[in-house]
């Protein structure tokens, strides 16, 4: 992902990524198909996905919004992220532990995407949509991982490590809490909305936070300073 151009805002206020490219990496698209090597995929299936590649990147329109809060103890002893919510998860608390600060985000590929493996199929296009879904699966992943990247680099920046990436729905941190963390991060902005059952729409979205814990005692960044926010 090239740099993008940093606008001023109000502390607590999500911000806004609208200028981002993205790159599919085939190998893992492989692998959402069930192929370890590339020489494991039948020829004609090479020739459909090289194909799909280049309609699913022609329609790529990946946005993020992210957020910069603190972390903290709740009163029950559960984590406490900003104000955003409160959780007694366990999934959380070990992915967190150690951490004063974190970057919450959301992110989607746009809603072209999902329309293209709807319409595919809709036409019974069977093959097609199966490598189309892995395609648009392997870009939603890769957009995560250049978000983690990104933010892992803002937290070292203001001299933190960054942790794992943790997000609702998995371990036992409750899909419930997708809906507070979309609405902090106002991810509205970009188009995802959030369905009865928690999921996600744009389908190919990914949301989550990453923490950050302090380097060798280190002084602690504050919420307002976090660092270069242009070392994308």
């Amino acid at each position: 992902m090239p740099p993008f151009a940093d606008h001023p805002r109000p502390p607590g206020t999500p911000e806004l990524l609208d200028s981002l490219t993205l790159e599919v990496a085939r190998p893992m698209v492989l692998l959402r198909l069930g192929y370890r090597r590339p020489n494991q995929v039948p020829a004609r299936t090479a020739e459909l996905l090289d194909a799909i590649s280049e309609q699913g990147s022609d329609l790529l329109a990946p946005r993020a919004v992210c957020l910069h809060c603190p972390i903290n103890e709740s009163s029950d002893g559960g984590v406490a992220i900003g104000s955003v919510l409160t959780t007694s998860s366990r999934t959380l608390a070990e992915g967190v532990a150690g951490c004063p600060q974190a970057w919450l985000f959301a992110a989607t590929l746009g809603p072209a995407v999902d329309d293209w493996i709807a319409g595919l199929s809709a036409s019974d296009e069977m093959t097609r949509t199966l490598l189309a879904d892995a395609w648009a699966s392997a870009a939603a992943i890769q957009l995560g991982l250049d978000l983690e990247s990104l933010l892992g680099r803002r937290l070292r920046a203001s001299g933190l490590v960054p942790g794992r990436r943790c997000a609702p729905g998995y371990g036992d941190w409750d899909l419930a809490a997708q809906g507070p963390l979309l609405r902090r991060l106002e991810a509205d902005r970009i188009g995802i909305t959030l369905s009865a059952a928690g999921m996600m729409a744009p389908l190919k979205s990914v949301s989550g936070l990453i923490g950050g814990r302090l380097e060798n005692g280190g002084t602690q960044a504050t919420a307002e300073a976090p660092g270069d926010p242009s070392r994308f």
